[in-house]
């Protein structure tokens, strides 16, 4: 049985069986979520990479092509290639 979010009614004597019924039906909410598995999975598809160990460029002796391939770099960790 479903969850139902009206359950108990008022002013009805105490069956167990329907509580029961209740209680699985949460049970089953619960239990129908993600798993580590598949979080893992989707922080490691869904998510930007890495980048800590893109290294820093000296902005006094870099050219146009260091900053080009720095920030290919960056992209590339970014996008977790």
């Amino acid at each position: 049985m479903p969850y139902d979010s009206n359950f108990p009614p008022d002013h009805q004597p105490l069956n167990a069986a329907p509580w029961r019924d209740q209680f699985n039906g949460l049970a089953d909410l619960i239990g129908g979520g993600i798993t580590q598995h598949q979080l893992d999975d989707a922080i490691a598809t869904q998510t930007a990479g890495p980048v800590d160990t893109v290294a820093p460029l000296d902005p006094a002796t870099a050219t146009t092509a260091d900053n080009a391939n720095k920030l290919n770099e960056l992209i590339a960790r970014l996008q977790r290639n």
